[in-house]
């Protein structure tokens, strides 16, 4: 059976940390500060805007909202993020996605100063990060590798497996693998044999968004399974949040697991303010 890895326990110690990190910074002058952008009427957009801004206030970090209806232009947006980029009080800047349509998010995104882009996401910084340069990486990936080394002392040698190839969680976090001197398998939807190539995996992470894809024919018995995928279902007459891996299915032979909710989750967000810390600190 296995160890139940617990994102939101580890998540709050790791913002502790953070919070008195923050206050080291601030007898310094320093005020830690995010900058976030919001377009649209998207409602998982508020609902993780919400929380960011709320873990911001209570690890003492300043947060400034700036929302924009569904009919804002690429050029309004470009212009805040440039007002933004010369703000000396802002550290980070985070644009929300999705964007409504019409704009276009990687030509947005790059225009944010790499040395304020909290998301690691410009072109730049995701640069660095496959070049093997100090930058800021992003969020998800960070926080999947901090769970995967609650489990491991060491993750050299073993055999990693990603599903999912995106440039927010998948292409990264493989990249960070490989740093840590992983074997890294890369998965997407053009893989074939995926089931039989997932059960090589000592460290199985599944980014795709599909609920319930990994079934326990993915698993090698005992391996470590990350689940980022996050879905909302119809069951038994309701809605259930689920993620990419069938839990019931695959708990009784993994060797730990995370769950959803409350297992990758609540790192991504405790990173974001790490990065923001981070950034402050330049």
């Amino acid at each position: 059976m296995a160890q139940l890895i617990n994102g939101k326990e580890i998540a709050d110690n790791f913002c502790r940390d953070i919070a008195s990190k923050v206050k080291l910074v601030m007898c310094r002058g320093v005020f830690p500060k995010i900058a976030v952008l919001n377009a649209g009427d998207d409602p998982s957009s508020e609902i993780y805007i919400e929380k960011k801004v709320a873990l911001a206030k209570s690890v003492g970090i300043l947060s400034e909202v700036y929302k924009y209806s569904s009919n804002v232009s690429q050029e309004e947006l470009a212009s805040q993020i440039q007002k933004l980029n010369a703000d000396a009080s802002v550290h980070g800047i985070l644009l929300q996605s999705p964007l409504p349509k019409g704009l276009v998010f990687r030509e947005l995104v790059n225009l944010i100063r790499p040395d304020k882009d909290v998301d690691g996401l410009t072109t730049i910084n995701q640069g660095r990060l496959f070049s093997g340069e100090p930058g800021i990486v992003p969020c998800t990936p960070l926080g999947v590798l901090h769970l995967i080394y609650y489990v491991h002392k060491s993750i050299a040698g073993l055999h990693a497996v990603v599903l999912g190839r995106s440039s927010i969680v998948g292409r990264p976090l493989s990249q960070l693998l490989l740093n840590a001197n992983c074997t890294v398998t890369l998965l997407h939807s053009y893989s074939k044999n995926l089931p039989e190539i997932c059960k090589t995996a000592d460290i199985l992470v599944s980014a795709i968004g599909s609920p319930r894809f990994v079934e326990q024919s993915f698993v090698k018995p005992g391996a470590t399974i990350i689940d980022v995928g996050i879905s909302r279902i119809e069951e038994n007459g309701g809605k259930k949040t689920v993620g990419d891996v069938d839990f019931e299915e695959v708990f009784p032979i993994a060797g730990a697991i995370t769950p959803v909710p409350n297992g990758v989750g609540p790192m991504t967000v405790a990173y974001l303010m790490d990065n923001v810390l981070q950034l402050a600190c330049c």
